[in-house]
């Protein structure tokens, strides 16, 4: 409890600090090479984190490691820094586990000592993220990377008395706050894995199968990419641009992976021992591919092996991530202010893309409120927010969930996960659970290369032409695509991707199961900078061209106020309509949706609406004239694929692109806000 407490008004802090730096129009430095440690610092009093270690003997190896590489610059000087800091003891051991006769005989090779340095800090002041408190720590990775672009990981001890850094090092004395950030000792120098992922998979020990499966199917070949290194960074910002100021472009193009896979033991007990197992196992899911070689794409061994592959770097907290935008609770219904209140028709639950053709993993997690979330349950019809369950993921033995004490294993290009279950595309399974409900799928889903580059973040960048395999647009002069992280408004995931200009482009969405669906997509009104635009949907025109300048209060839209938002919140967007024996709005949604439009979900908040807009308001983004959803029409498939989804301007302007949904037309009659 004492956690939860401290942790939440650890993130309110930093709420009402973003929405301060939200409304600033200053400019702030980028990202910082960890080599160019620069000579102009700002003067200040206090105690810096470089007052701290040379007032402490016991740390004054870490200290001359610092002063080596260069580094101990940055701690005199102003920033916002989190340190991690061996001991003398734990630097001595390093050295020698290193192969170094001594400590100084380390500090004789400058580059590995840089490296050593630099995995211990975070440099919060160049992400605009300040300090990271063991207050706000989760179990899972630091959501800002170290200075050598790599994730460090955060854990319970297994005594549940401190935290664990990388499962290696225990925090022995934390959350030391100087002027220019934090230090947390550690009883055990850190290391990051340098191996490919391939290479790993193959000697971590616990997946030695899956390492020859990698070697049969000539997988490995494509989790053994690093960085494209034809990517040149363009240095000339869009003359259209009119908020060119705050947006950057992406400095690499790096390739990154996760691989969810059972362990050997976990394989043995189902029967798996020998490659040959495997392959007569793959050939109950995939029997279509199971007289084709082994190399071949639609072979059985490959496509089982490739379904626990994913084109994107994901953390354990990172696989359902709400980035604290998704709510789930509502502030108009008492039920829901109870912890332990469970909503079956509720559904935290996001959609991975793996190597595997074709194919989809759903996985799904219970949130409440300002809590970890609780382990990713994978391609399970149960719903974690049914009221029978305290938390799915550990009362269930059937369930396909995270084993922790293997998981968060990192290594250069990517990370790797145990599961405590077989992972499998069952077609007609994952198509059950999909056609159960809503799916509702965030653009960036499609587009791995932003999480994989650090883009996925409270930042704006320029999306460069080609540079996301799934987004395909020309650009010119006056075209250009853009992603937008900082925003304190209503989007979902808190982020969102745009194009400006005369466009012809297109983002490949999916797949999506066999069925018939009603196609949607959720935009935010703009009338300064929004245009007017035409959307396909596999070459097929969806209706009119939508005019993404009209509020929701738009005549030929007549989205309406909650009447009991307003009486909850006095004063609160009076001038807005809103009908008495309509409290929940339901007859204003039903004649919305016969003009093609909807209220945004009730499932998720801006930073705005959370914290409150005048008088403490708060509310969903379904209360946010500016949040709407524009049908787009029936579609119905045979099979599952990936789709086209096309969009062409009509008048010059931006086209918003925060998520699409597809709705069964079954469920159509009984949808809820969520």
């Amino acid at each position: 409890m004492f956690f939860l407490i401290i942790r939440f008004y650890m993130k309110i802090k930093n709420v009402v600090a973003y929405c301060l730096l939200a409304c600033m129009f200053c400019c702030f430095p980028g990202c910082q090479d960890s080599d160019d440690v620069g000579e102009n610092y700002t003067t200040f009093t206090g105690e810096t984190i470089s007052d701290f270690l040379q007032n402490n003997a016991d740390y004054s190896d870490f200290a001359e490691a610092l002063k080596t590489a260069g580094a101990f610059s940055l701690l005199e000087s102003y920033g916002s820094y989190t340190c991690f800091v061996p001991n003398n003891t734990a630097m001595e051991a390093y050295a020698k586990e290193q192969g170094y006769g001594s400590f100084e005989h380390f500090l004789d090779s400058v580059e590995a000592v840089k490296e050593m340095v630099f995995y211990h800090l975070i440099d919060g002041e160049a992400n605009e993220v300040g300090n990271y408190e063991t207050a706000g720590f989760t179990s899972g990775a630091i959501d800002t990377k170290n200075m050598l672009g790599r994730y460090l990981y955060t854990s319970i001890a297994p005594d549940g008395t401190s935290w664990m850094i990388n499962n290696s090092a225990r925090i022995v004395s934390g959350d030391h706050i100087k002027v220019n950030g934090v230090v947390h000792i550690v009883d055990k120098a850190l290391a990051g894995n340098t191996d490919l992922l391939a290479d790993y998979i193959e000697t971590e020990g616990h997946f030695k199968l899956y390492g020859e499966a990698l070697h049969a199917t000539g997988l490995r070949n494509s989790l053994t990419l690093l960085d494209d290194e034809t990517y040149v960074p363009a240095t000339t910002k869009p003359s259209d641009d009119p908020y060119a100021s705050g947006a950057e472009f992406p400095k690499t193009k790096n390739y990154r992976y996760t691989a969810l896979l059972e362990t050997d033991s976990v394989l043995a007990l189902n029967g798996i021992r020998t490659l040959d197992d495997m392959r007569e196992y793959a050939k109950r899911f995939y029997p279509d591919g199971k007289d084709l070689p082994d190399t071949d794409e639609g072979s059985s061994l490959y496509r089982f092996v490739a379904y626990h592959l994913l084109p994107v770097m994901l953390a354990s907290n990172q696989i359902v991530n709400t980035r604290d935008y998704v709510v789930t609770h509502t502030w108009m219904d008492a039920d829901w202010l109870r912890e332990n209140y469970r909503d079956g028709s509720f559904w935290l639950e996001q959609y991975l893309v793996p190597l595997a053709e074709q194919s989809i993993i759903t996985v799904q997690a219970f949130k409440w409120g300002d809590q970890d979330a609780q382990k990713p349950v994978f391609n399970d019809e149960r719903n974690c927010y049914d009221a029978q369950y305290t938390n799915m993921a550990e009362e269930l033995d059937d369930v396909v969930t995270l084993d922790m004490a293997h998981s968060n294993l990192d290594c250069q290009n990517g990370v790797i996960h145990a599961l405590t279950g077989m992972l499998v595309y069952d077609e007609d399974k994952v198509g059950r659970i999909m056609r159960g409900k809503r799916i509702r799928m965030d653009f960036t889903i499609f587009t791995p290369e932003l999480r994989n580059n650090d883009i996925i973040s409270k930042k704006d960048y320029y999306v460069p032409q080609g540079y996301c395999k799934n987004f395909h647009f020309e650009e010119s002069s006056t075209v250009f695509a853009k992603y937008i992280g900082s925003n304190m408004h209503s989007f979902f995931l808190g982020d969102y991707l745009e194009i400006w200009g005369m466009f012809d482009a297109s983002i490949t969405v999916g797949p999506v199961p066999a069925g018939s669906y009603e196609v949607r997509i959720g935009y935010r009104v703009d009338a300064a900078t929004r245009g007017i635009t035409q959307f396909y949907l596999d070459d097929e025109p969806c209706g009119i061209p939508i005019d993404m300048r009209l509020k929701g209060t738009d005549a030929g839209i007549g989205w309406e106020q909650v009447w009991q938002f307003t009486q909850d919140n006095p004063g609160a967007w009076w001038d807005y309509d809103s009908k008495e024996d309509d409290p929940y709005g339901y007859e204003n949604d039903k004649s919305m949706h016969n003009r093609g439009f909807m209220k945004g979900p009730d499932s998720f908040a801006s930073t705005e609406l959370m914290m409150g807009q005048s008088g403490g308001i708060k509310g969903s983004t379904r209360n946010d004239p500016f949040e709407l959803r524009k049908v787009l029409g029936i579609f119905s498939w045979t099979e599952m694929s990936t789709h086209e989804f096309r969009f062409v301007q009509m008048l010059n302007g931006n086209c918003h692109l925060d998520y699409i949904e597809f709705m069964p037309t079954n469920l159509i009659e009984s949808e809820d806000t969520h």
